[in-house]
């Protein structure tokens, strides 16, 4: 998947998973990227938002969320998405970076989503 950007990984696998996914799982988006505005970015954080959690968030039928940030190919994480990644080490919840559809479902397969 040559060229492909964040987005379009992030919404194959959110395709993939809505004929693999185990039913068992929930699994949702967390948008805090994009251009916004300064008000709206300073309400977003009034109402929780943080920045730097992962793009993807996986709730696991044993009461743990798993955490997938996309990145392209050549994408870097931002030292708040590497602080998040420290965070969920520390608290043992799983967390994977992964930079195209074949990457996301090895993590997926591994952590159970799939069926």
């Amino acid at each position: 998947m040559t060229g492909a950007q964040e987005h379009d990984i992030q919404a194959q696998i959110l395709r993939h998973l809505e004929t693999r996914g185990h039913r068992h799982w929930h699994w949702f988006a967390i948008p805090n990227a994009g251009k916004r505005s300064l008000r709206m970015g300073a309400r977003m954080k009034r109402e929780g938002m943080k920045a730097g959690v992962a793009d993807l968030c996986f709730m696991c039928p044993r009461g743990v969320c798993c955490w997938m940030e996309t990145k392209t190919a050549k994408g870097r994480q931002s030292d708040a998405q590497k602080g998040f990644q420290a965070i969920c080490n520390r608290l043992d919840h799983p967390y994977a970076l992964v930079r195209s559809l074949d990457e996301a479902i090895e993590v997926l397969d591994r952590w159970g989503v799939l069926r």
